[in-house]
């Protein structure tokens, strides 16, 4: 069952997104549940950006956290993720993130954002988003 959503704890949320990105580029893949349940709903849902890399449309639970990380990270030669502002929206937490990587003869320096949706002070969905500026 998802948590439900609750603006009353916002700064309290924007604190537990600044947790989850003090993980060295988020990298959850060696986290345990124990661990992943402090910051993440069981059920929490991971939206990646449409059209990227990725070739899932979503990830669910855990499981889902972690094979997310371990794709996204495996698909760069080198990638740091830097987080630039945290706006508090109540039960919504906006990051823009400073995404510099290598691939091949690829190389990026952007800012994408993501939209971080908490219910019960942990995590329920993460919708990234590229930001075309």
């Amino acid at each position: 069952m998802a948590a439900k959503y609750s603006g009353s704890m916002s700064e309290e949320n924007v604190e537990v997104v600044k947790q989850f990105l003090g993980f060295g580029n988020f990298q959850a893949e060696a986290l345990p549940d124990d661990r992943l349940s402090e910051l993440f709903d069981p059920e929490v849902e991971w939206i990646p950006i449409p059209k990227g890399l990725l070739s899932e449309s979503s990830y669910v639970g855990f499981e889902g956290i972690r094979r997310f990380s371990s794709d996204f990270f495996a698909a760069w030669d080198e990638m740091s993720v830097e987080p630039k502002k945290l706006r508090d929206a109540g039960a919504v937490v906006l990051a823009d993130l400073r995404m510099r990587g290598r691939m091949r003869e690829l190389e990026i320096d952007e800012v994408w954002s993501a939209v971080f949706t908490l219910g019960d002070g942990r995590i329920v969905r993460v919708q990234a988003i590229r930001d075309k500026g």
